[in-house]
């Protein structure tokens, strides 16, 4: 399963902010003309062939809100990260034999605060209860783990490195989660378990730690990415940022993108919504859900609409 490329979304939730909201926004960052984009609800973007979703995860004591900056920026699809299982594993109950869909969340703790309202301690305890809520929706059987891929392996890292992520065949109707930060938050969750064990999710790595299975460099041009790839590593960079190449409809960095072997390509513009003013988007060619890697071709991997 690392041999592929799909589509992903970038705050895959996410719903712009009306014009008087934006105009606001414009007064405290500059970040807010990059909040100009919607996307479709999770299960419509299924339908559109996005298989990666990128979640922002607001950890409250009463919930684990899923939006992008309080009071600014708070437009969802899913207000809450049950909603957001929901709606994808619904989807995956009429479509079983879909592709592995991956999970990356982001746990907002300083934007957070910004909201005035009481939140949990970033520590392996909030982690632990993000895992249950996790679980109070998705079976276990439906979760691709650290477990399932580091096998009889000494460590993670090892694993990939020798025996490579599962057969594509053997992970189909299935998910598979990934913690984005590199914090002390991911520190907490790996402290006492060094290569994930019995950790439902992955992390954002290194090769040089033992639970290196999953990288985020983001920028596709850069070197990380083949020797990430190269150490059996999947990983996820952005075709675009900020709205910037898509407002210009440049396609350089979506085909750097591509190029580079990484096996998520994130976007702000899945196929069936293109820039309005550009056309810009990132899809396949023939609307096809993955491809074969360019730099990890295997004979019988055949891409499928």
């Amino acid at each position: 399963m690392n041999q592929i490329q799909v589509i992903g979304t970038h705050n895959s939730y996410h719903v712009e902010p009306d014009e008087l909201m934006l105009d606001i926004a414009s007064s405290f960052t500059e970040e807010a003309n990059s909040m100009r984009y919607s996307h479709d609800p999770l299960d419509v973007q299924l339908d559109q062939g996005v298989r990666s979703f990128e979640l922002d995860i607001h950890p409250y004591l009463d919930e684990f809100a899923v939006y992008h900056i309080p009071i600014l920026d708070e437009g969802s699809h899913c207000p809450k990260i049950e909603d957001c299982l929901r709606l994808v594993l619904d989807w995956s109950l009429q479509h079983p034999d879909h592709i592995p869909i991956s999970f990356l969340l982001e746990f907002k703790i300083t934007e957070s605060l910004l909201s005035g309202r009481e939140l949990l301690k970033a520590d392996a305890a909030t982690l632990a209860l993000f895992e249950k809520t996790i679980l109070a929706v998705m079976p276990k059987t439906k979760i691709l783990s650290p477990d399932d891929v580091r096998g009889n392996a000494a460590t993670l890292t090892a694993a990939v490195q020798s025996e490579g992520w599962p057969l594509l065949s053997d992970c189909r109707g299935k998910f598979f989660f990934v913690l984005h930060n590199r914090t002390e938050l991911r520190e907490a969750y790996t402290k006492e378990h060094p290569s994930l064990e019995g950790r439902l999710m992955f992390v954002n790595s290194t090769p040089d730690r033992s639970d290196a299975a999953f990288a985020v460099p983001d920028n596709p041009y850069s070197q990380r990415v083949k020797k990430y790839i190269a150490q059996g590593m999947i990983v996820r960079v952005r075709a675009d940022a900020g709205l910037k190449e898509a407002g210009a409809g440049d396609t350089s960095r979506r085909d750097a993108a591509f190029a580079s072997g990484a096996q998520i390509i994130s976007t702000d513009f899945p196929r069936g919504k293109c820039h309005p003013e550009t056309g810009y988007c990132v899809s396949f060619p023939d609307d096809q859900d993955y491809r074969v890697s360019p730099t990890r071709f295997t004979p019988d991997l055949q891409p499928t609409k």
